[in-house]
């Protein structure tokens, strides 16, 4: 690990326990040129993956509409620094560190950082909640993703220490 996640790690007050007991595993974040925007978020917010993702990604929203189901982006490639500030702001609200890592993982642990995941949501619901898996969109990802070589990262009752969440698909292919 390099000395820019070390600090970011104590920081945020993440301990050596917090790290032995981190089920996750290690993501590189890819070089700036690795990559593309491939279209805004619901905040009109750049969503950002590596081309080979941004690729089958593309493929997999296009089947998707031709199916009459949308598959909006929330969330794409995330800096380490990214990551910092989210645990932040939980952390500012009065939450412990024990729980926010159950929820978000430890900055240089997310999939996010590899440029490799995606954060779904649908029209009109709330967005990153469990909610999403009574919607069209998770219905057909749950039948279609793995064509385009997209999984489901965190089931229900996952053993690497994250709660369920229905939105977040990773690609597997390259």
């Amino acid at each position: 690990m390099d000395i820019v996640l070390f600090e970011i790690h104590e920081v945020l007050g993440i301990q050596e326990q917090h790290l032995k007991d981190n089920r996750l595993s290690f993501h590189q974040q890819p070089q700036v040129e690795e990559l593309r925007v491939v279209d805004f978020d619901f905040e009109g917010k750049p969503f950002v993956l590596i081309s080979e993702t941004a690729r089958a990604w593309s493929q997999m929203r296009q089947a998707a509409l031709e199916d009459g189901v949308a598959l909006l982006p929330f969330s794409g490639f995330r800096s380490y620094i990214h990551q910092k500030i989210l645990i932040e702001r939980h952390l500012k609200n009065g939450r412990r560190i024990e729980d926010i890592l159950t929820h978000i993982a430890i900055p240089g642990f997310s999939e996010h950082h590899s440029g490799r995941a995606v954060d779904i949501h649908a029209e009109g619901k709330p967005v990153l909640e469990e909610e999403f898996e009574r919607t069209d969109a998770f219905a057909w990802l749950t039948e279609n993703a793995n064509q385009f070589e997209f999984r489901l990262s965190y089931p229900r009752g996952n053993s690497l220490g994250i709660i369920y969440e229905p939105w977040h698909w990773f690609y597997t292919g390259l």
